[in-house]
């Protein structure tokens, strides 16, 4: 398994990198101390009451190799519990939605065979597996609110397992694993984030080559919106604000060599730039209080090297 995240790349002089990261941002983002975890820390995502951040650790470096998803306080400090296997496998959470306040988080991870959807009680126990598709990969779950039926649901990405670098489509089941439904094909669309209000999935199309927008359908795979309407700018790991109103998400720009965070209406329009970094911030999810927003940073373009840590910087005043 591996998630993919397209960034711009930038070429800077070696450095420490904590020292590196503090010097190169312009804004006023605080860095989440983790303690006790080599390698990269990616995708938090916040709990529904605000007390603690879902979070991956590549044990290597960043995308590269094992990892396990892990729980830790929402002010830093040692992770509070493991919630995938540390056996080797690669489990990936995705950042923003992926905690439910049932007090669930689902995963993805190849721990038994391939790569496939896994919900787990965050507060400790067995996980459980959601599917088994021979010949398909499952990767970036994302759970539904309790939805006006009374029922929940996954949005989640697939591949061919044939072809794991090729296009996903976007598919969705119930939280038990059951009535497995495709919402988008003939496209490449990833990393889908089911909206608070429970009404849209948000999630990132490529239009051409390395070239992504920010899209929303609605729960059925209708209603396509293209958010962004930048592809070139390569607009990606969209995440909603509590009120559903916003998405931030991590995009370039002409001033830019690597990815910052923007946030946008949830409608369209002029995006305003959140964060201002001379290195890459990516995959934020927003608070359940809608204050602040928690996000993965390095002080260059991790895909080319290093690892990424965990930052939180306060959401822009009337968006929420």
């Amino acid at each position: 398994m591996r998630r993919v995240t397209i960034l711009l790349t930038a070429t800077l002089m070696a450095a420490p990198a904590t020292a590196m990261a503090q010097t190169c941002r312009g804004d006023a983002a605080k860095p989440i101390p983790v303690t006790g975890l080599a390698g990269s820390l990616q995708n938090p995502c916040p709990s529904p009451d605000g007390t603690a951040l879902a979070f991956t650790n590549f044990k290597r470096r960043y995308n590269t190799g094992g990892s396990v998803v892990w729980t830790v306080p929402a002010a830093g400090g040692a992770p509070t519990r493991a919630l995938s296997p540390r056996s080797g496998a690669q489990s990936v959470n995705l950042p923003g939605q992926c905690w439910s306040a049932a007090g669930n988080v689902v995963y993805s991870s190849d721990v038994v065979d391939r790569d496939e959807i896994y919900i787990v009680p965050a507060a400790g126990g067995t996980a459980k597996r959601l599917t088994d598709r021979p010949g398909l990969l499952a990767w970036e779950p994302s759970i539904s609110p309790v939805l006006a039926d009374r029922s929940q649901w996954i949005v989640f990405e697939s591949h061919r397992e044939a072809d794991p670098e090729g296009p996903a489509e976007l598919w969705k089941m119930r939280v038990d694993g059951s009535g497995l439904v495709r919402l988008t094909q003939g496209a490449d669309d990833r990393q889908p984030q089911w909206s608070p209000r429970g009404d849209r999935i948000a999630f990132q199309r490529q239009i051409k080559p390395d070239q992504w927008d920010v899209m929303t359908i609605d729960t059925a795979g209708g209603g396509l919106l293209d958010v962004t309407r930048a592809p070139a700018r390569s607009n990606t790991d969209p995440s909603w604000s509590p009120s559903g109103a916003w998405l931030v998400y991590s995009g370039g720009g002409p001033d830019l060599d690597n990815a910052n965070l923007f946030v946008i209406s949830a409608m369209g329009g002029t995006p305003v730039r959140l964060t201002v970094n001379c290195g890459y911030d990516g995959a934020p999810g927003w608070s359940a209080d809608g204050r602040s927003i928690v996000f993965e940073s390095a002080p260059y373009d991790p895909d080319v090297r290093g690892s990424t840590t965990l930052w939180r910087i306060a959401a822009p005043a009337g968006m929420r």
